[in-house]
């Protein structure tokens, strides 16, 4: 059975911005489009086998653990709800962050 995907609003904000600091702080307009790709395609294989991915040792407020997707230097986080078939992508962050805890 697939899942239904659901990028938050925060997430995709998140990745705007990291795409358009890539294209014009870093002046890398093709890794901008390649880090696009790679997170449009990890994000929509979700809907087939999102449980693929390693956990991320820590859950949200309802008590869902939060898994990830690392794509160079960025990891997706993201929660199932079984109960629903929903994959619930939250955010997006660098790796060098210290994204453990400052998750919701």
């Amino acid at each position: 059975m697939e899942y239904k995907v659901v990028i938050s609003e925060t997430c995709l904000e998140e990745i705007e911005d990291i795409c358009k600091y890539i294209e014009t702080k870093l002046k890398a307009e093709k890794a901008s489009d390649r880090l696009r790709i790679k997170v449009r395609d990890n994000i929509r294989n979700l809907q087939h086998s999102p449980e693929r991915f390693a956990t991320a040792g820590k859950k949200d407020r309802k008590n869902r653990e939060y898994r990830k997707i690392i794509i160079g230097n960025y990891v997706i986080l993201y929660t199932i709800i079984e109960e629903d078939k929903v994959v619930l992508v939250s955010h997006i962050y660098y790796t060098g962050e210290d994204y453990m805890n400052s998750m919701i």
